[in-house]
């Protein structure tokens, strides 16, 4: 499927809800760029990291950002982030990496910097971006709209799922915690909170599977655009 008017669609939900799955799925589907705006608060973590500074630190990151252009790849394929020439999407994924993303995305300059990263890379559209405010903060005029959600067991389940795929060892009831708190903080924090964003189409994905969500999503996209040039030819 391609689509003549590019146009910028957004991801968003909680931890273990499918987002990245259907991200990279419609990009591929869609022929558009795939944008994952957690890789970019990760990259804030893992510089932070490397030189020493407190993920909680406001003002130490905010110096550290000055200095910090990473070379972010947007492709259909997939994103990618490079440091002086060294690729490090595959070290954000780390345990240590997401704790202190967490951190410091609760921080209006880092919060600040990503926005204007994703505005960089989504200025010609054709883009599907996922994260948890780019519907209702980063790009609320955004074409089309998604919020995914799912049961916490079932969010739970999946997280584990791609931990052991990458190695790492954690008991479901560890994770169910750790998704439960990822969920508390993202809902409550003052800063742009983790929600159903405006004109947004709620898919609930918890008896769904990877194809279903797609062809459902696939369908509310091609309805938009139709109903968009419809009202353009008014």
């Amino acid at each position: 499927m391609r689509v003549g008017h590019r146009i910028i669609i957004t991801i968003d939900g909680p931890a273990g809800s499918g987002k990245s799955t259907l991200g990279r799925r419609l990009a591929q589907t869609l022929g558009y760029r795939y944008v994952d705006s957690g890789a970019l608060y990760r990259a804030v973590a893992w510089q932070a990291r490397q030189t020493g500074v407190d993920p909680a630190d406001g003002e130490a990151l905010a110096r550290m950002l000055l200095d910090f252009a990473p070379l972010v790849v947007a492709e259909a394929q997939g994103f990618q982030v490079f440091v002086e020439g060294r690729d490090i999407t595959r070290e954000l994924r780390t345990p240590a990496v997401t704790q202190a993303s967490s951190r410091a995305a609760t921080q209006p300059q880092v919060r600040r910097w990503v926005g204007e990263v994703l505005h960089r890379l989504t200025r010609e559209g054709g883009v599907v971006a996922e994260g948890r405010d780019l519907g209702s903060v980063v790009f609320p005029n955004a074409e089309v709209k998604f919020y995914l959600d799912a049961d916490l067991a079932i969010r739970a389940a999946r997280r584990q799922q791609e931990w052991q795929n990458g190695g790492r060892t954690l008991e479901l009831s560890g994770t169910l915690k750790e998704i439960a708190d990822r969920d508390n903080r993202d809902q409550n924090r003052k800063l742009a909170p983790l929600t159903l964003p405006q004109g947004a189409h709620y898919v609930n994905t918890t008896n769904l599977n990877p194809e279903e969500v797609l062809a459902h999503c696939l369908a509310i996209i091609r309805e938009s655009l139709t109903a968009g040039a419809a009202t353009g030819r008014k």
